[in-house]
Formats: C-alpha cells, structure tokens, sequence
C-alpha cells in the first residue's frame, strides 16, 4: 500500500471518528448540544469512578465468603448516595442522551469512474442502543450493587452494618438504602421512557 493511500485513509478514519451520531442528529439546535456535552461530561466522570469498582470486583478474591458487595459497601453506597444526593437530577436525562441510540453513518456521492467525491455523515438509528457513554449501564450497574449490599444485609443481620452491632441502627440503614434502591429503579426507568428531542 502506497503511503499516500494510508494516509488517505488515516484521513478518512479520523473523519469519521470525529461525529458523534447524537451531535448530527442535533444540528442546528444549539441548546440540546449544549445539554447533549453536559451529560457526556457528567456520563465520562460517572464511569471513571465505576470502573474503579468494576476491575475491583473483577479481581476481588472473597475472604471466608464475604461477597464483593460486603467488602465494597461503604464504596457503593458512597457512589449512590452522589448520584442520588448529588448536584445532578439524573431524572432529566433522557434515554438517547444516557446510551447509544444511533451510529454515524456516510452517504457517498461518487463520480463516473466509481470514485467517492463526497461523503456526508447522518446518524443511523440502531435497533439495539448500545452502552455509549455508559451512564445507564453504569447506573444500572450501581443499582445492581446497591441491591446486592442490601441482599447481604438480610443475610447478615440488621446488626451487620452497625459499628456496636446494634440492630436499630442497622434497620435505620437498611430502610435507607430501601428507599435508595426504589429511587435508583424510579430514575432508571424514568431515563428509559424519555424519549423526548
């Protein structure tokens, strides 16, 4: 191969990883590109800190059967209460903003000879949303966590959770994170059924 041609098409692959599907769909709307770079901002420092868990639940090696969830729990907790406590209402975000709903696609215009002249970009819808920026899987992934602390809590005692082994202060814990875990299923489903442009 010529070095000219990988350079073309180093040239033609840049171009198209530049275009976001969703920022072509919103063209000419400056507003929702505005909120659109908002949530991919607010989505890329959400997953950073998830990642940190999911390799460490990757690796965990369970010490006398403590799960993942028993040993991470002050981290989980930490990570739903910022979500659900934070300075974000994730219940605005809507489903197309949370994952990836579409993917760039090029309409090709090519001359007499069969050589491409010009190639526009246009976001495809897909039939399947994929994680994207991964702030709905990763939500949902907290939510899965936050169900498997509270599991261990049932298992465990009420007392578990509680410094002197106290069962009140446990309950007040559990119905807590009760309360949290109806609130993380309430947002998700709600980012799910915003379809809203």
């Amino acid at each position: 191969m010529t070095e000219e041609k990988k350079l073309e098409e180093s040239s033609t692959e840049s171009e198209e990883l530049a275009f976001d599907a969703v920022d072509l769909m919103l063209d000419g709307n400056l507003q929702g590109q505005i909120n659109y770079s908002l949530v991919k901002a607010i989505a890329n420092a959400l997953n950073e800190k998830a990642q940190i868990l999911i390799e460490a639940e990757k690796g965990y090696q369970p010490v006398e059967d403590e799960t993942f969830a028993e040993a991470a729990m002050p981290e989980i907790e930490a990570m739903a209460n910022a979500v659900l406590d934070g300075c974000v209402d994730y219940s605005k975000v809507r489903f197309w903003e949370a994952c990836e709903t579409a993917e760039v696609a090029w309409e090709e215009t090519k001359d007499e000879e069969g050589n491409v002249v010009q190639r526009v970009p246009y976001g495809d819808s897909l039939e399947k949303p994929r994680p994207g920026n991964r702030l709905l899987a990763n939500l949902k992934q907290i939510l899965t966590w936050l169900e498997n602390v509270h599991a261990a809590h049932e298992k465990n005692g009420m007392g578990w959770v509680s410094p002197y082994g106290c069962p009140e202060d446990g309950q007040q814990s559990y119905e807590n994170r009760n309360q949290s875990i109806e609130k993380f299923k309430s947002m998700i489903a709600g980012i799910q059924s915003n379809f809203d442009f």
